[in-house]
C-alpha cells in the first residue's frame, strides 16, 4: 500500500479491531491494508452500541450486507452477502437499551427485511414477536423493508402486536414494470400495489414512505406518468425522490439510454410536490386525534421559545409547547393543525406522571 499520508485502510468489516490496528502502526511504523473480499464474509460483525448522543430513539442493527443485485447498487460488492444477527444478542441489547431509558427501538441494517435469510427456521417476524415481550419498551419501528418481505405472518405481527408503529418505509423505486425488470427489482407494480392494501387492512392509518429513483435508464414520459399515477393511487405518507445517479461498477451505469438530467430534475420537483401534497392529506386524517409522541427535544428556530418536537408512532412530527424534560418520555398530544413536514399540536398528559388532563 502506497498512499501517502495513509497509515491504515480498512473496509466495511473489522472494525472492532480499529484501535488494535492503529497501536500496531505506532509501534511498527508500517502502513497496514486490512481489506479483505467481504463477499467472502458470511458472519454478522457484532458491535454494540450503548448509548445515542441527544437522541430519543435507539438503533439497534440486526442485520448487514444484501442479496438482491439491484442494476443500479454496489451495496452487495461493498457490503457483502445477508448476514443476521444472532437473535439472542439482538433481544440482550434492546433490555440493555430499555435499561438505558429508551422507549422505541429502530430495528436498521443493511436491507433490514432480509433479516432471518441465513438463519434456520428463524425470520424478522420471529423477532418483533420476541421483541414484543421486552418490558419496558413502548415501540418498535422497522428503518425499512421490502414488499415483496411483508407475507402472512408479519402482516399477523403488524395486527396484533401493540408495539408496532404504525410506519411501514417500503422502497418502491419505480412505478412502471419495464423499469422495475430492468432494476431488477422482484415485485411488479400490480403486486406492489395488492401489498400496500394487505397491510393497512392489517394495520388502520399506517403511515407508509418510500424511495423513488427518477429517470432510470430508459425511463420514457409514458413509463414515468404510470410511476406518478401509481404513487397517487397508493396515496404514500411521504416519499423520499432521489434522481437516478450512475454508480460505477453496475450494470445500469452501462446502460446506453441515459435520461437527460434536465428531464430527471423536472420529473424530480413534480414527484415532490406529489409527496408533499400526500403528506398533508396523510395528516389532515388526525387532526383533533390524541397520538403517542416521544419528544426528542426543544424546537429551534421558527417556533420560539417554550416548544418541543416528537414524533407520532405513525411518524408526524408534532411542536407543541412543553418543557425540555419532556424529552424521552411517552407523551399524549393532540394535533390541533397539519402541516407538510410538522403538525402543531397540543399536550394531553405525560404518561410516567400521574394523569392530569391539560385540554
Amino acid at each position: 500500500m502506497d498512499i501517502p499520508g495513509v497509515d491504515l485502510v480498512i473496509g466495511n468489516q473489522d472494525r472492532e479491531r480499529i484501535i488494535p490496528y492503529v497501536k500496531q502502526i505506532s509501534e511498527s511504523r508500517q502502513p497496514i491494508n486490512a481489506v479483505r473480499n467481504i463477499m467472502k464474509n458470511r458472519v454478522f460483525e457484532e458491535m454494540d452500541v450503548p448509548d445515542f448522543a441527544d437522541r430519543t430513539r435507539a438503533f439497534l442493527k440486526i442485520q448487514d450486507g444484501c442479496n438482491n443485485f439491484c442494476t443500479f447498487c454496489i451495496i452487495p460488492w461493498s457490503r457483502g452477502l445477508s448476514r443476521s444477527r444472532d437473535p439472542k444478542s439482538i433481544i440482550t441489547q434492546a433490555h440493555q437499551l430499555v435499561d438505558a431509558g429508551y422507549k422505541e427501538i429502530v430495528l436498521t441494517g443493511i436491507h433490514t427485511g432480509g433479516y432471518g435469510d441465513d438463519l434456520d427456521q428463524y425470520r424478522l417476524s420471529d423477532l418483533l414477536w420476541d421483541l414484543d415481550k421486552v418490558d419496558g419498551l413502548e415501540r418498535i419501528r422497522i428503518s425499512s423493508i421490502e414488499a415483496s418481505q411483508i407475507d402472512e405472518r408479519m402482516l399477523e405481527v403488524l395486527n396484533k402486536s401493540s408495539k408496532m408503529c404504525r410506519h411501514l418505509h417500503i422502497p418502491l423505486q419505480a412505478g412502471d414494470n419495464t423499469v422495475l425488470k430492468r432494476m431488477r427489482r422482484k415485485y411488479t407494480t400490480e403486486q406492489f400495489y395488492d401489498k400496500m392494501q394487505l397491510i393497512r387492512q392489517a394495520m388502520p392509518d399506517v403511515g407508509i414512505t418510500t424511495d423513488v429513483i427518477v429517470g432510470f435508464p430508459g425511463e420514457t414520459d409514458e413509463m414515468f406518468r404510470n410511476g406518478y399515477e401509481l404513487m397517487k393511487a397508493i396515496q404514500f405518507s411521504e416519499m423520499h425522490v432521489f434522481p437516478y445517479s450512475q454508480r460505477n461498477g453496475t450494470p445500469a451505469s452501462r446502460m446506453v439510454d441515459q435520461v437527460d438530467e434536465d428531464i430527471k430534475h423536472a420529473r424530480v420537483h413534480e414527484l415532490i410536490k406529489l409527496s408533499e401534497e400526500m403528506q398533508l392529506s396523510y395528516a389532515q386524517q388526525f387532526v383533533g386525534q390524541v397520538m403517542d409522541v416521544i419528544p426528542e427535544g426543544s424546537s429551534k428556530g421558527v417556533h420560539g421559545p417554550g416548544k418541543v418536537h416528537g414524533f407520532s408512532d405513525n411518524y408526524l412530527q408534532m411542536i407543541f409547547d412543553g418543557p425540555d424534560d419532556l424529552q424521552g418520555k411517552l407523551c399524549r398530544v393532540k394535533l390541533t393543525k397539519a402541516g407538510v413536514h410538522e403538525c402543531e399540536g397540543q399536550l394531553v398528559r405525560v404518561m410516567d406522571e400521574q394523569p392530569e388532563v391539560l385540554v
